[in-house]
């Protein structure tokens, strides 16, 4: 039997680590919050980054689900850049990347884990470095300033 709210027909208020990852990341798109829409920017920057950076389609970054291993990689690196260079919380991530903040933190840990690998530390700065060039341009307005047939 499901227990009912204090109003009557209505079931009671979740946390937000209760609903599914699918719907968190649908959620975070159309939320109110300032704090969350930047945090959700930044997220999808970090994906694309790390896509580059594995030449992996964002599209299976983003997968709901488990996928292949260089896929989860990338992911990861996304979380990792998402967390250590644009500053975003966990939970915020969570939100963003609709997994549980537990899978978060063990994705960053992971990716720590693995920057003892020199070759791998260096692909990391460079997308670190990427990062942090493209916080730089939204930070000065550079990119508005570009005409759209100069970008191409």
């Amino acid at each position: 039997m499901v227990s009912t709210g204090e109003r009557g027909g209505e079931p009671p208020e979740r946390g937000k680590g209760a609903t599914s990852g699918a719907r968190r990341s649908a959620d975070c798109e159309r939320c109110g919050d300032r704090r969350d829409r930047m945090a959700a920017a930044a997220c999808r920057l970090a994906q694309e980054i790390a896509g580059l950076g594995f030449d992996v389609p964002v599209s299976e970054i983003r997968r709901p689900s488990r996928a292949a291993s260089r896929s989860c990689d990338a992911r990861h690196v996304a979380m990792y850049l998402a967390h250590t260079t644009f500053q975003i919380s966990l939970t915020r991530m969570a939100l963003a990347f609709g997994r549980e903040r537990t899978s978060i933190a063990h994705a960053v840990r992971r990716i720590e884990d693995w920057r003892d690998d020199e070759a791998f530390d260096r692909m990391l700065e460079r997308l670190e470095g990427l990062a942090v060039a493209a916080c730089h341009v939204i930070d000065t307005g550079l990119g508005a300033d570009v005409a759209p047939e100069d970008r191409q």
